[in-house]
């Protein structure tokens, strides 16, 4: 019967292998449309809070009103957002917060996920978007490699900053479209 349960573990684990490698080799279907990345991350706060509270981890939001809208595919980007606060999760097994904030900085929008978990060493730090690299048992080490993916397929950036006992924080730019930016009307426009 225990014998059974490992089983099931292996081919669940198995599987999630296959799939995230998939995931991480073949083209991206990326169908980027006009949309509003509060609305994404309001719609995962919903859905990880029953998570959260299970886990006695605090979710915080500090979303900046009126952003304009990026060029999106809500589906990667959702899924891509999970990957990063599941890792946080984990990084937080005594329970812990996690803070999501977004705020337009230029042409871009920057979307922050910090928690206050175990953190990450520097060496590990250096290889966390490199496929297979993983510290977690259970992990296949293609989850943040397919987050890199993505955001570099919506024109972004993603960067990592980790202290060790002090936790770890995500940050991901994505490019305001020209049509989006706040036009500013020049003196000769005007004339």
């Amino acid at each position: 019967d225990r014998y059974l349960s490992v089983l099931d573990e292996e081919i669940d684990h198995l599987n999630s292998i296959a799939v995230d490698f998939l995931f991480a080799v073949r083209p991206m279907n990326v169908e980027l449309i006009l949309g509003s990345i509060n609305s994404v991350i309001d719609d995962l706060v919903v859905f990880l809070t029953p998570e959260a509270n299970d886990k006695k981890i605090e979710i915080r939001t500090d979303l900046e009103a009126f952003l304009p809208s990026v060029e999106l595919d809500q589906r990667y980007i959702r899924q891509s957002l999970l990957n990063i606060v599941e890792n946080a999760f984990s990084a937080m097994p005594g329970g812990g917060v996690l803070k999501i904030s977004t705020k337009l900085d230029g042409d871009y929008e920057t979307i922050r996920i910090e928690d206050n978990g175990t953190g990450i060493d520097e060496e590990s730090l250096s290889k966390i978007f490199e496929p297979y690299f993983t510290t977690k048992a259970s992990g296949t080490g293609l989850g943040l490699t397919v987050v890199y993916k993505v955001v570099k397929e919506h024109h972004g950036d993603i960067f990592v900053s980790s202290e060790m006992g002090k936790g770890t924080v995500f940050t991901i730019k994505l490019p305001v479209p020209r049509s989006q930016r706040k036009a500013l009307v020049s003196k000769e426009e005007r004339e």
